[in-house]
């Protein structure tokens, strides 16, 4: 407020000075002289200072009377001989601080600012320490809107002062003029508190309170000021203000009038008084006023916007923006409320600028759908509401329903489908279109509810198409996706299937039953319509769709080198399927067994993205081939788990029921190597309900039964050669099992197919000799057991098992031999031990059996054994004693194996005959 700043301005400078006279002792020729030269600041003072000048005074009392004379010519209103007086008084005393402070409040009142500014400054050079030197400094900076270096000033007085009103006051002044109200009102308080009361204080307090917005306190405070200070107009205008402000409009008007009575060319009391008299609705006096305010003060804000509020009222726009608009443009504002208000027209001139607002309801059809059709039109969702309002049949009603869902996000467009039935529950484009809604509804989880929605809506429609065999097209297709978004593969290839006859040249139709073909395992025929459908014409030029399917329909099919090429082609071009590519040649290594360049493939598409499913999955079958269990079981689980029952990301992964089938038997194959074996078998039964024909799954989890004497496994591997009759792992597999659960027949006939292989496996003759002892045929059995020998010529299973088949030739010493020579490469194996014992006992070397049974009995695998077949020779040989002793340890032995307890109710039962012929004998 520059007029407020100047017109405080030689209040604020002029008060320090008054209160100041030197108090120098001066030669003069007489004190009265002297004395009336100091002190009367009248013409007879100011003529005693120039007959103390006109003598010959010293330095001292010369500099005295310039000093005394120039406050008399200040308090005379001379300023200008003022001024020379002190420039006098300065060259006798050119060190002395007050001076310059004194020169500088004239030059400043003369309106010499310059001069003034280089005062104050060598006033702070000679004492800065006195923080009035630096208010004084600050106040004229303030004035120049140099608002932060004015602020550096005060702060530096009040650094070395830290109680000084005056300084505390032009704080709050310094606020106020840059829009810190509420610190202005702080720094007043704090000034007013050191005693610092004057009018201005009032003023610049009132003020800050009403741009605060709290216009009863500024009238309060406006009201107190005017006690202390009656004729202060200034106030009255602030106080008209706050009260305008509270809607006093009388009272409001009282003190307008007041103030433009008492400051008839003050421009701001004219604005005031027409803001009043426009309140009041008084347009032709509040125009006067206006103009008389810009007249008076053209660069008034509060002027200016009062006249184009005045135009705006007397309904001339144009020209209250173009005030504003001129306004706005200035460059002048420096006062933070002059800033605000510039902002503020501008802010209004903008507003006046925005296109007028369209009614939606003058609107017409055409414009309405147009509207409603457009993303970023303003009025979309109103021109949609229009559009349902006006309506005038129940199928139009159902069509614009669904246009308007249209423009609202896919979350809510629900509940316009739902109104679209309800409206015409006949009209099948409103179901279809809710059936898409439902399917849009899909999260991409494992919860179908939506579909299971979507496809009730999509069969209803197909039902009741009748004759219209386009609406008939559009509902078959919906309901053919439905059946693809649930995993339902088999139905969707019969509607595309329906599709595909009803327009054989519809390539969008052969695309997705395509899809459909090869999600449902069926790649040839998957490979077949994408071929047709690359060679039907297209109508409108696109890119590429559905490459990523061609490729996987190729590598299922055997056709590696034309993937391959398809993939180098997406390579070199540049086109659809970079995301796909990685994962897709990795698959393609996979297939053709390269193990390691699959997984670096495969680990490569995952470091670019690692959420890629397809390239993860064959990064944990490429680990599991190559026997990384743990790797293996991780990337599987990972895959099976977050795609393989979400048909979405299956389908857009690539995952087709034979992949998915690998993945599950090798990781179940992974969790054999990890022992987690009950995991293991619920994968291959998960491979066996996905992909029946696969023999693999059938053979290894028989291979989990047969390890836990599930009889079950004799289904399993029979089922696997009932698939693939020939394969020698299965006959190898098969022999075990039969061995196992009692066919040594089969398991001879199994036995003998499977050494067929080029290399079969080591212990397969072993397998056939046992197989030939349990059929009886021990001649044959020893030529296996031999045949072994030939090549494992220290194998103790194939001597035990020549024991005994030579034991069942009769040939007992050779089989002992047998056992001798087994013995001495596994010397405490218990079931030779045993053997070697039996041995010796059929041959009635009964002192060496029992020789061999106390060392076999020293084993604890053989130990009940041994001790049972020790109380029979000891009975046998009528040491009842060593007998008893025996079988008591034979039952003091825990049962290890299945037939152990068998053996244990043997020696029970020895023991009580042995027991019972003792007493007969007594």
């Amino acid at each position: 407020m520059p007029s407020l700043l100047s017109r405080m301005a030689f209040l604020v400078l002029a008060l320090p000075m008054l209160a100041m006279l030197g108090s120098q002792t001066a030669k003069a020729q007489k004190a009265g002289t002297v004395a009336l030269c100091k002190d009367d600041r009248t013409e007879k003072g100011l003529a005693a200072c120039n007959t103390l000048l006109k003598g010959r005074p010293d330095r001292k009392v010369k500099a005295m009377a310039h000093v005394a004379r120039g406050h008399t010519q200040l308090a005379l209103g001379r300023p200008a001989e003022a001024e020379k007086d002190y420039t006098e008084a300065l060259a006798i005393a050119p060190k002395f601080a007050p001076l310059y402070r004194d020169r500088g409040r004239v030059r400043f009142t003369l309106g010499n600012r310059d001069g003034a500014m280089a005062d104050f400054t060598a006033a702070i050079e000679n004492d800065p320490f006195d923080p009035d030197n630096h208010a004084n400094r600050g106040y004229l900076r303030l004035l120049q809107y140099d608002f932060a270096r004015a602020g550096e000033d005060l702060r530096k007085g009040l650094f070395w002062q830290k109680q000084h009103p005056r300084s505390d006051y032009l704080l709050g002044l310094l606020a106020y003029a840059t829009g810190r109200y509420s610190d202005a009102v702080a720094h007043i308080d704090k000034a007013r508190e050191g005693g610092f009361r004057t009018s201005e204080t009032f003023i610049t307090r009132a003020r800050s309170l009403y741009y605060l917005g709290t216009f009863e306190a500024a009238a309060k405070e406006a009201t107190e000021g005017l006690v202390a200070f009656p004729k202060q107009v200034d106030l009255i205008e602030i106080r008209a203000r706050a009260r305008l402000a509270r809607r006093e409009l009388p009272e409001a008007l009282a003190d307008a009038e007041i103030v433009a009575e008492a400051q008839p060319r003050f421009g701001r009391a004219y604005a005031t008084r027409g803001a009043v008299k426009l309140a009041m609705k008084d347009i032709a006096a509040a125009t006067v006023d206006a103009d008389k305010a810009i007249e008076l003060d053209p660069g008034l804000f509060d002027a200016h916007e009062l006249k184009a509020d005045i135009l705006l009222a007397s309904g001339d726009q144009p020209g209250a923006r173009a005030i504003l608009a001129r306004s706005a443009a200035r460059t002048d504002a420096k006062m933070a409320y002059d800033i605000a208000s510039k902002e503020r027209h501008a802010a209004r001139v903008a507003e006046f600028d925005k296109p007028k607002p369209i009614v939606v309801a003058d609107l017409d059809e055409a414009e309405l759908k147009k509207r409603c059709a457009t993303r970023d039109d303003p009025l979309r969702m109103q021109s949609c509401d229009r559009l349902v309002e006006t309506a005038t049949t129940p199928q139009d009603k159902a069509d614009r329903l669904i246009l308007r869902a249209g423009a609202r996000p896919f979350a809510d467009r629900l509940g316009d489908f739902e109104l679209a039935v309800a409206a015409a529950p006949d009209y099948l484009p409103a179901t279809l279109a809710r059936a898409y809604a439902h399917m849009a509804d899909y999260r991409y989880d494992k919860d179908m509810s939506p579909f299971d929605r979507a496809w009730a809506d999509a069969d209803s429609a197909v039902r009741r198409s009748g004759a219209d065999k386009e609406i008939w097209a559009r509902a078959m297709l919906a309901r053919a996706a439905v059946s693809q978004g649930r995993g339902n593969y088999d139905a969707a290839v019969t509607d595309l299937t329906a599709l595909v006859e009803h327009d054989p040249k519809a390539r969008y139709y052969r695309e997705e039953r395509a899809n459909a073909f090869l999600m449902a395992g069926r790649p040839a025929q998957a490979l077949e319509d994408m071929r047709e459908k690359a060679r039907l014409p297209m109508d409108v030029p696109t890119r590429l769709e559905g490459e990523d399917d061609l490729v996987v329909a190729l590598i299922e099919t055997g056709a590696l080198d034309e993937a391959v090429s398809i993939l180098d082609n997406w390579r070199g071009n540049r086109l659809p399927g970079a995301y796909a590519e990685q994962a897709l040649r990795a698959r393609v290594a996979l297939v053709r067994g390269d193990m390691a360049a699959a997984r670096e493939q495969a680990a490569a598409a995952l470091t670019d993205n690692r959420f890629n499913i397809a390239a993860r999955a064959v990064n944990g079958l490429a680990a599991a081939r190559l026997g990384d269990a743990l790797d293996a079981e991780s990337d599987l689980s990972k895959v099976i788990d977050d795609a393989v029952d979400i048909p979405f990301r299956a389908r857009n992964s690539g995952l087709t029921p034979g992949f998915v089938a690998d993945l599950f038997l090798w990781r179940g194959l992974a969790r054999v190597q990890l022992n987690r074996i009950n995991a293991a078998r619920a994968d291959f039964a998960e491979v066996i309900k996905r992909a029946p024909d696969r023999a693999r799954a059938y053979a290894e989890r028989a291979a989990l039964n047969l390890r836990s004497d599930n009889p079950a496994a004799l289904t399993d591997i029979a089922m696997a050669l009932r698939i693939e009759p020939s394969e020698l792992r299965w006959q190898a597999l098969a022999a075990r099992i039969n061995l196992a659960t009692g066919d040594p027949a089969a398991a001879e006939r199994f036995a003998t197919a499977a050494l067929t292989a080029p290399s079969p496996e080591a212990d397969l003759l072993l397998l056939r000799a046992k197989a030939r002892l349990g059929l009886g045929r021990f001649a044959e059995a020893a030529e296996d057991a031999t045949a072994r020998l030939a090549v494992a010529p220290g194998d103790a299973e194939a001597l035990l098992l020549r024991s005994d088949a030579r034991l069942g030739q009769g040939d007992a010493a050779a089989a002992l031999a047998d056992v001798e020579t087994a013995l001495g490469a596994k010397a405490n194996d218990p079931r030779l031990l045993l053997a070697r014992a039996e041995l010796k006992a059929r041959l009635g070397d009964v002192p060496g059996a029992i020789g061999a049974f106390e060392a076999a009995a020293a084993r604890s695998e053989a130990s009940l054994q041994a001790n049972k077949r020790l109380g029979d020779l000891y009975a046998g040989i009528a040491s009842d004693q060593l007998a008893l002793g025996y079988y008591a340890k034979a039952l003091e032995q825990p049962a290890r194996a299945p037939a152990d307890e068998a053996t244990r109710d043997a020696a029970r039962t020895a023991r009580d005959a042995l027991i019972r012929r003792m007493a007969a004998r007594k």
